[in-house]
C-alpha cells in the first residue's frame, strides 16, 4: 500500500496540522489491522461502511471508512515530520 497524494487541510475545525492522504488502493479491515500494531484501534460498525480511528498517543490520528481510497490524518502540535517516516514505512510494507 502506498500514498500516492497528500494535500494539507487549511481552516480546519479538528485541527491545525491535517491531512487529507489518497491510496493507491481501498482502505481494507487487513490494511487497518496491520496499522493497528502502532496504536489503538476504535472501528465503529457503521452500515455500509465501518468507520475507524487508529490513535498514536502523542504523534497522530489517522481516520477515515473502510472501502474508501482516502484518510484524514491529525498530526499533534509536536509531531515532527521525521516521526512520521515510521508509519508511511510501516505503510509500505503491507501487501494484501
Amino acid at each position: 500500500m502506498k500514498i500516492i497524494d497528500q494535500k494539507r487541510i487549511d481552516n480546519c475545525l479538528e485541527g491545525e496540522n491535517v491531512w487529507e492522504l489518497l491510496f493507491d488502493n481501498h482502505i481494507s479491515q487487513p490494511f487497518i489491522g496491520h496499522l493497528s500494531q502502532l496504536g489503538k484501534l476504535i472501528i465503529h460498525e457503521f452500515k455500509p461502511k465501518p468507520f475507524y480511528v487508529l490513535i498514536v498517543r502523542g504523534k497522530f490520528t489517522l481516520k477515515g471508512a473502510i472501502g474508501n481510497r482516502s484518510a484524514r490524518l491529525l498530526l499533534a502540535n509536536s509531531t515532527k515530520e521525521d516521526n512520521l517516516f515510521d508509519f508511511f514505512r510501516h505503510i509500505e510494507k503491507f501487501s494484501a
